[in-house]
């Protein structure tokens, strides 16, 4: 009888490729309430007021150099009340949350009745980094 030569490895384990082919089942998604579309006409005529307001703020911007470098020396400077003042004499009947930092400025126009519907944000820059 002739004899088998010997190794001295284990033997190959078989690979198998049965993970790449599984199919998976979906997660189970919660039932999603019914959607309303009251609430988004709601939202809609909500976002058109602040537009508007958004809108003379950036008009102020675009058409008038002194206002702009004025906003900016005073957000460079943190004075948040003179920012303030600045925006509600565009005459916007909203007053967005501010926020500034040395490359630009953020503004958050939304409904201040406590319905939090919508968010019109602007982030406007003054300086490239």
């Amino acid at each position: 009888m002739e004899e088998l030569p010997r190794f001295h490895h284990a033997p190959l384990i078989p690979v198998t490729y049965d993970h790449l082919y599984r199919t998976t089942t979906p997660a189970q998604l919660r039932p999603s309430s019914t959607a309303n579309p009251d609430l988004l006409i709601q939202s809609a005529k909500l976002s058109q007021i602040l537009l508007q307001d958004a809108k003379k703020v950036i008009d102020m911007l675009a058409s008038s150099k002194p206002f702009a470098e004025g906003l900016m020396n005073a957000a460079q400077q943190s004075q948040k009340s003179v920012v303030t003042g600045m925006i509600q004499k565009t005459g916007v009947h909203t007053v967005p949350d501010i926020n500034y930092n040395p490359e630009g400025i953020r503004l958050d126009f939304y409904p201040k009745t406590g319905e939090d519907y919508c968010h019109i944000i602007i982030n406007l820059k003054w300086m490239h980094v």
